[in-house]
């Protein structure tokens, strides 16, 4: 049987998590099934609460969900969460979970928000897998 939705979880609940969760709750494809921000009180934070997604301020949490994600969206700005992404999984033996870059998740952004330039970026220094 063919998947009918996509299970995401996204890590960072500020100027990109935030719009990125508000459009993915429009989609009937789309299950978002957690959001992780250190900071509780983000938008991210509150706008999952709100609607009812698990919501926790570690990663790794999130990580130890398994299966149960398709992707992690990672927006955090924060270098040292994809290689302890990366370590949750293997520790886990998680093949499954596919850990998307601020690059990929600029250019959902740009491609739903119908633009002809992709949008900018908050994490300059997010240069790709450490």
């Amino acid at each position: 049987m063919a998947q009918d939705k996509i299970r995401i979880a996204i890590v960072g609940g500020g100027r990109t998590g935030t719009p990125l969760l508000e459009d993915f709750l429009k989609r009937p494809f789309i299950e978002v099934v957690g959001l992780a921000d250190a900071d509780s009180d983000s938008q991210g934070a509150q706008t999952a609460r709100a609607n009812g997604i698990f919501y926790t301020e570690n990663a790794d949490v999130l990580a130890a969900r398994g299966n149960d994600i398709d992707l992690i969206i990672e927006v955090s700005g924060d270098p040292s969460v994809t290689p302890a992404l990366k370590d949750a999984f293997v520790a886990q033996d998680n093949r499954h979970t596919l850990i998307v870059h601020d690059l990929v998740a600029r250019l959902i952004m740009s491609l739903s928000a119908n633009s002809d330039t992709l949008l900018q970026t908050y994490h300059p220094g997010d240069q790709g897998i450490g």
